[in-house]
């Protein structure tokens, strides 16, 4: 599985999970494409509502998710190759809220039958997203994205790892690597799921990938 938040540029992103999705496809291996952003600027409906209600301290995420599924892993590649274009369009990339959605993405690998399951992140910077922000602590989503990590890390059979352009996510997760040119994506995704392919396992698996509104993504 690939998750990514919408990553600029944007087009790049699109390119490389578009050819890894059909080779693996080619190999055997289903492949899931996710997305993650937010569905407004600076809060939505959850942040009119909280306002409604008198602001209380502590409120938490104060804007509302917008998780895409750009490739379900049981739709042909065929099928689904149009949907990738989605990526490109104008107006959808907003904040990024990252924790909810790896464990989004993380939930729905566990909902497969494969033995070995991927998740790979491909990410361009830390969450973000104001409303949430001037309203809790400096690190709240930075914290709730760490903890996310650490559970899936520790506690999971998925096996996750990540890219970060010109975004050191070797701060954040153990698997993985930083590149500082976005056009480095396609064959450092190739390589990382060569790499882990090379490990001695065993038994039929899914790669899942995600993508989102800051850049981010995971397969």
């Amino acid at each position: 599985m690939i998750l990514a938040p919408m990553i600029l540029p944007i087009s790049i992103a699109a390119i490389s999970a578009d050819i890894l999705a059909r080779t693996l496809e080619r190999c055997g291996v289903k492949t899931e494409i996710l997305g993650f952003t937010t569905r407004a600027w600076k809060g939505g409906q959850t942040r009119e509502k909280w306002a409604e209600d008198g602001k209380p301290p502590n409120p938490g995420r104060l804007n509302d998710l917008r998780h895409i599924i750009y490739k379900a892993a049981d739709i042909p590649w065929r099928r689904a190759r149009r949907n990738l274009g989605l990526m490109l369009r104008e107006g959808l990339l907003k904040e990024n809220i990252d924790g909810e959605a790896l464990m989004w993405a993380h939930n729905r690998l566990l909902g497969r039958s494969e033995q070995r399951r991927i998740l790979m992140v491909i990410s361009d910077g830390a969450p973000v997203d104001d409303a949430t922000l001037s309203a809790n602590a400096g690190n709240y989503l930075e914290k709730h994205l760490r903890d996310v990590i650490g559970w899936i890390e520790s506690r999971s059979n998925v096996e996750l790892t990540a890219i970060g352009i010109g975004h050191d996510v070797t701060r954040y997760y153990k698997h993985a690597v930083t590149i500082s040119d976005a056009e480095e994506l396609g064959g450092t995704m190739m390589q990382n799921l060569t790499d882990l392919f090379d490990e001695d396992h065993k038994g039929s698996f899914t790669a899942q990938s995600r993508n989102g509104g800051h850049r981010s993504s995971h397969w």
